[in-house]
């Protein structure tokens, strides 16, 4: 009987002992919080196992959010690859405020958190209601995300989230005998539909995932990820992948009808442009174009241009209001009607080349037929000559110089926050998107 208790009392010390030496690791995730907005946050399984370590024996089912007092935050994972276990692929989701802690353990007792979801999702023909109890979005048969409700307010919102324009050359055989083939252009809604994923609700997010493929142009395929937070941001990450030689015109990614089908009053609203063509062939300031127009706004002692979201602006050419200027960090429309904006933002600040043909032949902004427009636009007009500021640069140029060439293996990514927040005037949507976007730029994540 002695020999008994030992042994119990030694087992009971051991399985104490284990549980006292088992190991975690700590990622930290912080921001510069700006707003009263949670922020959201979003990591691929593959890059955590990257952070902790191939040489810790993680239970990846252990996984805790904490913020900074130490409490357990609502998190989710997408089972990207749908084999009910945990994969590199999938993603791991939550939304925080300031910091937050990502702790794995190597106790293998710990099992996944289970939280109630912040969502519904009602399918009916192909098509997806993804609803919160803040606003809905309408989730198409491309995978393709649309603002329909937010608050009391109904209608077509913000559009075709992530949406492509692709035009290039159909059957170039241009390494063979310099010809081009036929000239084809279409958006995301022209293209096949190879896959398409509406994921499970969680309490922070519902995950879409389209593969399309345009049969014009053999090789090249679409695939969207989108990230519906229940911020109200939508996180859409776009990867055009080629599996054969593509000669390509055009690589825009866009969002469109923000605001302007509901009030067409609405205001267009942006930092001004690092760089801008236009101003540059009237030899004036970027500034100094717009304020020629009557759309400067000074808030916080910065100049932002303000202008009807519906009106062209008297462009110098061409029929957009705006084109062949800098990416800047975010830009919007706002409805002083609804009190709504509805907006896109960078992930981070893009580069702007000095040198006009890199800048041309870059990703650059569009803002016409009431779209946001950022991409890859190899199409060079004959007013580029006809002011001295830009005279000369592309001249004995052709179509098969203008053209991206693209071969198998090559990829391009766009990632974009589209989202729809609240406020009251045009101060307060620019003070806001200002925070929004440093919270959103100023994401990190480093092991403790």
């Amino acid at each position: 009987m002695k020999k008994a208790r030992m042994f119990v009392t030694l087992v009971t010390v051991l399985l104490v002992a284990f549980t006292l030496f088992a190991e975690e690791k700590v990622l930290k995730v912080s921001t510069e919080q700006m707003t009263n907005l949670e922020v959201p946050f979003v990591v691929s399984f593959s890059e955590l196992l990257d952070f902790v370590g191939y040489d810790f024996d993680a239970n990846w089912n252990s996984i805790r959010i904490k913020d900074s007092k130490g409490k357990n935050l609502p998190y989710q994972i997408v089972d990207v690859d749908q084999n009910g276990r945990i994969s590199s692929s999938d993603f791991l989701q939550f939304v925080f405020k300031n910091e937050a802690n990502i702790v794995v353990s190597d106790d293998w007792d710990l099992d996944l958190l289970q939280f109630e979801p912040a969502f519904t999702i009602e399918e009916k023909e192909g098509e997806y209601n993804v609803i919160n109890k803040n606003f809905t979005v309408k989730v198409n048969n491309h995978g393709l995300a649309n603002f329909t409700k937010y608050g009391n307010v109904e209608g077509i919102l913000y559009n075709e989230l992530g949406t492509a324009r692709i035009a290039g050359w159909s059957g170039s055989t241009y390494y063979v005998d310099g010809k081009l083939g036929k000239h084809v252009e279409t958006t995301s809604m022209g293209l096949t539909v190879k896959d398409l994923k509406v994921f499970d609700p969680g309490p922070v997010a519902v995950t879409v995932q389209a593969v399309l493929s345009y049969e014009d142009l053999p090789g090249l395929t679409q695939k969207l990820t989108t990230h519906i937070f229940k911020t109200g941001d939508v996180l859409v990450e776009n990867e055009f992948s080629f599996s054969n030689y593509v000669d390509i015109m055009k690589l825009q990614v866009m969002s469109t009808a923000p605001l302007t089908t509901v009030d067409d009053s609405s205001l267009h609203i942006t930092p001004i442009f690092r760089r801008m063509i236009w101003s540059e062939q009237l030899g004036v300031t970027p500034y100094e174009y717009w304020k020629e127009r009557d759309a400067i706004e000074i808030v916080d002692e910065n100049a932002y241009v303000v202008f009807p979201a519906i009106d062209s602006m008297k462009p110098l050419w061409w029929g957009a209001t705006y084109a062949f200027v800098s990416m800047e960090d975010w830009r919007a429309n706002f409805s002083e009607k609804y009190g709504l904006i509805a907006t896109e933002i960078l992930p981070q600040t893009s580069v702007v080349y000095s040198d006009l043909k890199k800048f041309v032949y870059n990703d650059f902004w569009f803002y016409e037929s009431r779209e946001f427009r950022d991409g890859i636009f190899r199409w060079i007009p004959g007013e580029l000559n006809n002011y001295e500021a830009t005279k000369g640069i592309f001249e004995g140029t052709n179509e098969a110089d203008w053209m991206m060439k693209f071969k198998a293996g090559d990829k391009v990514t766009y990632t974009r926050y589209f989202s729809i927040y609240s406020a009251k005037d045009t101060v307060e949507a620019i003070k806001l998107l200002e925070g929004r976007t440093r919270e959103i730029q100023n994401l990190k994540l480093i092991i403790q």
